[in-house]
């Protein structure tokens, strides 16, 4: 029987699914990706195989998500964290806000199948969510970001599917950043690092989430925000292998010193052409299946 179940973000990642980058990615349409600029493949690739190759080194086992159609323009299923969330019952399958994403939910629904993990519900019609927007700040507790790709008949939807696992689900409004075509996910303001330990944007983050991390006696770390605006939010977007074991972007010296002297382990990858230009961190691309 497969084991699965992911219910928080800082646990030690032993199972997780990851999708390389279509080799087509540089010559599609930029306007209709919303990147900022031309892509360079070689690059992005070279991007993508540094963080593969520090997931791979943690030890987890990385499960590679394989399109029913390798040759559709599915450009940002790279970014799996998005579609779907797995629950220590089953995997959720979620609906994407970004229309060009749509179909990611299919694939994701396929890799759940093949993997006998059951699929305990699904986000439909016209309420989304993307995975982007979730946060859990323990294994009980999941606060979901309203934003321009999560709406609130989405998160009601996930709530209901929630209440039958014995998961409370904290809603919160998130600001307006930049345009409805940019990626501003919750997960774009605050990233777990430790059960008591989260990095954030002060500025931009609800007072009710800082609140709400007060009461659960996690202490909540102000990101440089020179560093936060010039990376276009990705500077806060680190990936947690283990507690205070995390993955995050080469270039932000100023966020490197902090997490150093909160005791972090820092596995560094360049991510100018994967990440800023696609609009996408360390977070996103993996989602994980199994934390420990």
């Amino acid at each position: 029987m497969s084991k699965f179940g992911a219910q928080n973000m800082v646990s030690q990642l032993k199972k997780v699914l990851m999708k390389r980058p279509q080799n087509f990615m540089s010559k599609v349409d930029l306007q209709k990706w919303n990147y900022t600029s031309p892509l360079n493949q070689e690059i992005l690739n070279q991007n993508y195989n540094e963080f593969y190759r520090i997931i791979k080194n943690s030890g987890a086992e990385i499960v590679d998500l394989k399109l029913t159609n390798e040759n559709e323009e599915l450009c940002d299923s790279i970014f799996t964290h998005d579609p779907s969330l797995v629950l220590n019952d089953g995997a959720i399958i979620l609906n994407m806000g970004k229309n060009l994403r749509k179909k990611e939910t299919e694939e994701h629904t396929n890799f759940y199948n093949e993997e006998k993990i059951p699929i305990i519900g699904k986000v439909i019609n016209n309420g989304t969510v993307e995975g982007g927007d979730c946060l859990w700040i323990n294994d009980k507790t999941l606060i979901v970001g309203e934003s321009y790709r999560t709406n609130k008949d989405g998160i009601n939807q996930l709530n209901n599917i929630l209440n039958f696992h014995n998961v409370k689900l904290i809603p919160i409004k998130l600001p307006q950043y930049n345009s409805g075509d940019s990626c501003f996910h919750l997960m774009s303001l605050i990233s777990m690092l430790d059960y008591d330990l989260a990095i954030g944007c002060l500025s931009l983050l609800p007072e009710n989430v800082i609140n709400i991390l007060k009461n659960q006696n996690i202490e909540l770390m102000e990101i440089p925000e020179d560093e936060y605006f010039n990376s276009n939010t990705l500077s806060v977007n680190i990936l947690a292998l283990s507690p205070r074991n995390i993955v995050a972007m080469k270039g932000y010296p100023k966020t490197i010193e902090l997490l150093n002297k909160s005791g972090c382990i820092i596995n560094l990858f360049s991510g100018n052409e994967l990440c800023i230009k696609a609009e996408g961190g360390a977070t996103c691309l993996t989602r994980p299946i199994w934390r420990e």
